[in-house]
């Protein structure tokens, strides 16, 4: 798909015109409506579609792959905002939310996890009460079923131009976790006066922080996104807990809310019987062994779960194991976070061992832990088999010399691995210089 863009860029220069489509000024009219001040447009091209907002006085940023793109949008449409270089498969690149976030034609051009994991960070980096609008092409369109056929409804139109086309229920079934408000035909400019069929498609973060509850309520209700605050008493988790195990929430966070392992059973537990939730984030709370060792059974049943955060708990060698096993056959569990918790090289080694088989979890955390050479070797060993992981924290552990040369090597023969931070290990600063040298390497 980089070699296709680059090349159209190269060729056509202003390929498609410098008037935005008919979607970007749709967008801008319902920005406008929700008091949208800053946006995000990933896949920004040369920056025709940035054109609506910046009129209307909101501030814009972009991301985009393409460098002959971005020097378009610079040289002929004089556009000075910030674009980041770089693949929306590698998002996010900072910590900023915006009031809005605009993709036209992009989403489509991805596989399946790489448009969930899209998706989700689109959604992760809007400000409550945001909103977050695509343009997709729809099954209507005269190509859909042109050329080998990638999949259901995905099809390879041009020698690396894979199509996803969508209809009402496949937006649905992808859009809906994350807030889908609104989705409608709209049809785009194609050239030689000719149109496409695209579905417009709108969603809105609704994140507001509630006790226990009304967590509850809105957990039966099925409100896309639920955050519970302050300390819980085990019986207000417990029933969290039952309210979760038949709800259609999508994202729960209970962060710093004292949740000991008890409290982890019973989340965990409902997670059995739970077939919507896609996020959950237990970090900062009392987590150990007993509780990491339920999410491992938990993780086994699952199949939509895609985020586990565990961070800042108490789980150690064997709630890790656990959670390892249960990678080995995981295939829904894209974001695992382990950090700042109490595992050591038993649990370092079981989470490798799982990756050399696991191909879906794209980061993962292990940072501020008790990892050693022999758990980094055995994660070593793995990622030189792993074709999926992308992001890896291993700083603050206590990973020596032969552990940090394992991954040096492991990080010369993957394919995938954009990021891994290794600072504040006690191996030698040759050994971290090698390790960060054969890193860069890969990114060029």
């Amino acid at each position: 798909m980089t070699e296709f863009w680059e090349g159209a860029f190269n060729e056509k220069q202003l390929m498609w015109g410098l008037a935005p489509t008919a979607s970007a000024s749709a967008a801008c009219d319902t920005f406008i409506r929700a008091g949208v001040k800053s946006v995000l447009i990933p896949g920004i091209g040369y920056g025709r579609n940035a054109k609506p907002f910046l009129e209307r006085g909101m501030s814009v940023a972009g991301i985009e792959i393409s460098e002959r793109a971005i020097e378009l949008a610079r040289s002929r449409l004089g556009l000075e905002i910030p674009i980041v270089r770089g693949s929306v498969t590698d998002m996010p690149f900072d910590r900023r939310k915006y009031d809005g976030i605009f993709c036209h034609g992009l989403a489509y051009l991805l596989d399946g996890r790489g448009r969930l994991k899209f998706i989700r960070d689109c959604y992760r980096q809007l400000e409550p009460g945001g909103h977050m609008i695509f343009t997709v092409i729809s099954k209507k369109a005269p190509m859909y079923g042109q050329g080998p056929r990638l999949g259901d409804d995905w099809y390879e139109r041009l020698p690396g131009l894979p199509m996803y086309f969508y209809d009402a229920e496949s937006v649905r079934r992808e859009f809906g976790p994350y807030g889908l408000v609104e989705l409608s035909e709209i049809d785009e400019p194609a050239g030689d006066g000719a149109t496409l069929p695209f579905i417009n498609v709108v969603c809105r973060r609704d994140a507001v922080t509630v006790d226990a509850a009304e967590a509850v309520v809105r957990l039966r209700a099925g409100q896309v996104e639920v955050t519970v605050h302050g300390a819980l008493q085990q019986r207000e988790v417990a029933a969290i807990a039952e309210a979760l195990g038949t709800s259609k929430t999508s994202i729960l966070t209970m962060g710093g809310c004292q949740i000991s392992d008890a409290g982890g059973v019973a989340i965990a537990n409902a997670l059995f019987n739970n077939t919507a939730l896609r996020e959950l984030w237990l970090f900062n709370n009392e987590i150990a062994d007993v509780g990491g060792k339920a999410f491992g059974a938990a993780l086994r049943a699952n199949a939509s779960l895609t985020t586990l955060c565990l961070n800042e708990n108490r789980v150690g060698d064997d709630g890790a194991k656990a959670i390892g096993e249960a990678l080995r056959s995981s295939a829904s569990l894209v974001e695992l976070g382990l950090g700042r918790n109490q595992i050591g090289d038993v649990g370092g080694a079981a989470i490798g061992e799982a990756l050399a088989s696991n191909d879906s979890v794209i980061a993962l955390s292990l940072n501020h832990n008790k990892l050693g050479d022999t758990g980094a070797a055995s994660i070593g060993a793995a990622l030189r088999n792993n074709a999926s992981l992308k992001i890896l924290r291993l700083s603050h552990n206590a990973i020596g010399n032969c552990g940090a040369e394992a991954m040096r090597a492991a990080i010369e023969h993957n394919a995938t691995l954009r990021t891994v931070t290794f600072d504040e290990n006690p191996a030698a600063p040759s050994l971290h210089q090698g390790l960060e040298a054969a890193l860069e390497e890969r990114r060029q």
